[in-house]
């Protein structure tokens, strides 16, 4: 097996891109892996373009791509099966596609005292609810944040993500989310 040394992200957006680079690096344990990117702009473009955005990738280098495109709403088999038809590799090449439940803010919701940290609250967030079966996690996280704050901070994904990713419990996640799981079993497979 190749060491990996160039890491394609197939993202939504930017924000995304930053916090599985952080996920990504935490996980192996490498702060000397590189990254490229491939921006969607949302879901529905990454479903039409994924095949190109993989070739595009794998042209430019990199020898593992990872496809990340949130659940939302949509039916889990589904949703793998038409973008694991467009995430077309040669058998040389490392791909995983990484479909959070229902959305990567979900993940962070698995670690109360890293959110606390991560975002400065007051205390400690009481989260009863298993991270993946919080409907709306991005508005839930929201709240969560204004509540333990009294008011004082707003939080806003494209800011904080990359903060919080590199703040919450790696283990919980893996524990709580097995979204999380399935990336972090795949990335400690291979060689870095």
């Amino acid at each position: 097996m190749a060491k990996i040394k160039v890491i394609g992200i197939i993202a939504e957006d930017n924000s995304d891109f930053e916090s599985f680079k952080i996920l990504i690096k935490r996980i192996t344990q490498n702060e000397n892996l590189s990254f490229k990117k491939a921006i969607g702009n949302g879901c529905g473009r990454i479903k039409r373009k994924a095949d190109s955005y993989c070739k595009d990738l794998k042209n430019r280098g990199c020898n593992m791509i990872i496809l990340v495109n949130d659940l939302d709403r949509n039916n889990y088999l589904e949703l793998h099966k038409d973008l694991s038809k467009k995430m077309v590799f040669h058998p040389e090449n490392c791909a995983f596609l990484c479909i959070p439940i229902e959305e990567i803010e979900a993940w962070f919701l698995s670690d109360p005292e890293g959110l606390k940290s991560a975002m400065n609250l007051k205390k400690k967030p009481n989260i009863k609810r298993l991270p993946e079966q919080v409907e709306s996690p991005k508005e839930y996280l929201g709240e969560i944040v204004s509540i333990y704050s009294n008011n004082e901070r707003l939080y806003l994904n494209t800011k904080h993500n990359p903060i919080i990713s590199a703040k919450i419990s790696i283990d919980l996640m893996k524990n709580k989310c097995p979204s999380f799981k399935g990336l972090h079993d795949f990335l400690k497979k291979h060689q870095y």
